[in-house]
């Protein structure tokens, strides 16, 4: 395919592999003459040598003075150019940045001869979204219990509890605080250092997360581990890291426990004084309309989970070769932030959760890749926009969770880089609403869908509401949790 416009450049484009193609530039000699031309007449004028008034240089003594740096400069101004017209030109949705074939670092511009290269990108795979007007989904109905709020309550206790050392071993539930080191494969030199970190201590027959790695027996590592104590713990980098130098790396961390402590839960009274509330009643009272909330971005969690997954099994598609760093890490970025909107997890539960995402296997992660490809197709589908009320509205949600202010949320995000993965967690969200509302939804109480999904049994032939969602949900949040205590929704 080749393609004439108003730019020089003469373009063409073949497929290079799954969601792969390679551009072909041919850059004239006109082209290269009038860029060459250019970048001289800006460094005359800006290039004092002594003998020569600035702006008078002869252009032979520039040509032999800055003549290399000069054609170097201009050759990967002019490969930039060219780019930017490539993708305008084939409409290209890049998913990372364009692979030289050969090395265009030693190609030389010459004068009186064509400058020709080409190019390789992973781009958006191509396929046509299904019909999804015919697809059934199930949301789970709960009342918030008093149970519930009891349990809520008690993990609030916890959450904003007083930190206490601890003298002796340290058991489940603790934290250990001191520098840790990494190294890989061997190396004497660390790959990576820390002066403190915090590692949470899971129970002895669970895993667990440090330094960003899923360690399987975590629990059995750390349990009854003291002050003064060195610990060494061996892995495997997961193929799928979104490092480079850790995917199937020998991973070694050296960890030394220089304090150990544990939380002492607040009293009803201490917890109110905390929420900045007169009574514990009113903790109550707010506690249960959070729940409500909270099951509600439950629900709709569900709902998105079951009709992207039906349209997924419905569309064929080319993924990328390559699972690339940045989509690796856009991908646990993506899953940080739905876990910190949920509101359940304290900062280490989310880190331990994106670990255990990291490791998972390779298909897990092409089906995540999937998802997103399809839920990007769906937002310029239905013409999804986000504003910014919306993302500040999002961090707002997430500070209140966390328990900080707006403002200071916004800040750790932006330090982050997770204020555009909140953007895209929005649209993807609300993307997915929309393709909600097009399905047929049916309620059912939320044990006989628990029973469902566990495979333990069949569902019981009580009434059920059936009924076409007739308005977008885009403003609820996604979240989601399988145990019947949580995922709940007023009927």
């Amino acid at each position: 395919m080749t393609t004439t416009a108003t730019h020089p450049y003469e373009l063409s484009i073949e497929n290079a592999g799954p969601a792969r193609k390679r551009v072909k530039i041919t850059v004239p000699v006109e082209a290269i003459a009038s860029k060459l031309q250019e970048s001289m007449g800006v460094l005359r004028t800006q290039t004092a040598i002594p003998g020569f008034r600035k702006g008078k240089v002869p252009a032979h003594i520039i040509e032999k003075r800055f003549g290399e740096s000069i054609r170097s400069e201009a050759r990967n101004e002019i490969i930039a150019d060219a780019w930017k017209n490539a993708i305008d030109e084939f409409e290209l949705k890049t998913l990372g940045e364009p692979e030289p074939v050969g090395d265009v670092t030693e190609v030389v511009l010459v004068d009186g001869e064509p400058l020709t290269f080409e190019l390789e990108v992973e781009v958006m795979p191509e396929f046509e979204l299904p019909t999804f007007d015919d697809i059934k989904i199930t949301r789970p109905v709960i009342e918030v219990s008093d149970e519930h709020i009891d349990e809520e309550i008690e993990r609030q206790k916890i959450r904003n509890g007083n930190l206490e050392e601890i003298e002796g071993k340290a058991g489940e539930g603790a934290f250990l605080i001191g520098p840790a080191v990494v190294h890989l494969d061997g190396n004497d030199e660390p790959f990576y250092k820390t002066e403190q970190t915090r590692i949470s201590i899971p129970a002895k027959d669970a895993g667990g997360e440090m330094l960003g790695l899923f360690i399987e027996d975590l629990g059995k590592t750390l349990n009854d581990s003291s002050v003064g104590a060195e610990i060494t713990i061996k892995t495997k980098g997961h193929d799928e890291h979104e490092l480079e130098e850790v995917r199937g790396a020998d991973v070694v961390i050296t960890f030394n426990v220089v304090q150990a402590v544990k939380i002492n839960p607040l009293s009803d009274e201490e917890l109110a004084a905390s929420f900045g509330m007169e009574s514990f009643d009113t903790v109550k009272e707010q506690v249960k309309l959070a729940l409500e909330q909270r099951r509600d971005n439950d629900q709709a969690a569900v709902l998105r989970k079951q009709a992207t997954e039906e349209i997924s099994k419905r569309v064929e598609m080319e993924l990328p070769e390559k699972t690339t760093a940045m989509q690796a890490e856009r991908d646990l970025q993506r899953l940080r932030t739905e876990l910190q909107s949920s509101g359940r997890m304290t900062i280490e539960e989310v880190e331990a959760e994106v670990a255990k995402v990291r490791s998972g296997n390779t298909e897990e992660s092409k089906n995540r890749l999937k998802t997103y490809f399809i839920l990007t197709k769906l937002a310029e589908h239905f013409h999804v926009a986000v504003n910014d009320m919306e993302v500040n509205a999002r961090v707002a949600e997430i500070a209140m969770q966390n328990g900080v202010r707006p403002e200071e949320m916004r800040n750790r995000l932006a330090q982050q880089g997770q204020l555009g993965q909140i953007q895209a967690v929005v649209q993807e969200e609300k993307a997915a609403d929309q393709l909600v509302a097009a399905c047929t939804v049916t309620d059912m109480p939320v044990e006989e869908w628990q029973a469902l999904q566990d495979g333990n049994t069949s569902p019981s032939k009580k009434k059920t509401t059936k009924k076409k969602t007739a308005k977008k949900t885009a403003s609820k949040k996604k979240t989601t949790k399988k145990t019947t205590k949580k995922s709940t929704k007023k009927s």
